[in-house]
């Protein structure tokens, strides 16, 4: 008869069977990363070579075009809300934060800018009706400089873009003034703008919602006026009539009150987005 052999055990031990209901992992926090860092003694315009901007005209360049962005937006031309003409300077902002001044035009940058804020704010302008306005206003705005420049017979700063890219010194531009939306220049002028378009959201890391100071700023006022921290205590020679020329009474005056805080409060931050501050805070 076969000696008898022991069966040599296994030390590994077989895997224990997978659990009837697997459990979810946990959920890792995200920090937030920022898309925009300021400090204009190390912006991209700024230590543009060869030709960097100095931190004054850097600063003229987006007061400029902020101003441009805001009458464009505007019951003039876009008819806009506040709040996407907002959006799109704090786009604008933080473009020109990461980008230079000297590789962008600084007005087809805004106009493309627009055209996000439209789309982001749920107020969307079609493209050609945003290049119209665009450039009507642009060039309403050029020859008021040049009728300001021959009758003071000096220079006067440059509001045209600062890239070579500037569509006001187009052939179409000096016959007419117009733009014909048949034109090659308008549909290379879509292009550059599309284009822009997609290089904006790249660029701002594609963080399009903004957080604005105004509904905070109203929620403010009123919660002054519902714990009666702020109320209108009128002399004895000025007195609030209302539209009736009756004299107010003291609800009506403090209702006054909170809307004209209110209304100054936003003008406030309205002026403060002609200046970095969003960038810095």
């Amino acid at each position: 008869s076969k000696p008898h052999t022991a069966k040599t055990m296994s030390t590994t031990s077989a895997p224990p069977p997978p659990p009837a209901t697997m459990s979810k992992p946990k959920a890792i926090p995200l920090v937030p990363i920022p898309t925009s860092c300021f400090d204009e003694n190390h912006l991209p315009s700024v230590l543009h070579q060869p030709d960097p901007m100095t931190p004054e005209a850097e600063r003229q360049a987006r007061r400029r075009t902020c101003r441009f962005i805001e009458e464009a937006g505007g019951q003039r031309c876009l008819r806009l809300p506040r709040v996407a003409i907002a959006t799109a300077t704090v786009f604008f902002h933080r473009f020109y934060a990461k980008q230079a001044f000297q590789e962008h035009d600084r007005f087809e940058v805004a106009m493309a800018c627009l055209l996000l804020a439209g789309k982001t704010e749920e107020s969307p302008k079609k493209l050609d009706f945003v290049i119209r306005e665009c450039w009507k206003l642009r060039r309403k705005a050029q020859q008021q400089q040049l009728q300001n420049k021959l009758v003071s017979g000096g220079d006067s700063p440059n509001v045209g873009g600062m890239s070579p890219t500037n569509i006001m010194s187009s052939p179409s531009s000096s016959s007419g003034g117009d733009l014909h939306m048949k034109s090659d220049e308008f549909a290379r002028l879509k292009e550059r703008v599309l284009l822009l378009e997609r290089v904006i959201l790249h660029t701002i890391g594609f963080e399009l919602s903004i957080d604005h100071p105004f509904k905070f700023l109203i929620d403010c006022a009123q919660g002054l006026s519902k714990k009666r921290l702020l109320e209108y205590n009128p002399t004895k020679k000025a007195k609030l009539v209302g539209k009736d020329g009756q004299p107010m009474g003291k609800p009506q005056q403090n209702n006054q009150l909170v809307q004209e805080l209110a209304q100054n409060a936003i003008s406030f931050a309205n002026d403060s987005l002609h200046t970095s501050l969003c960038l810095q805070f």
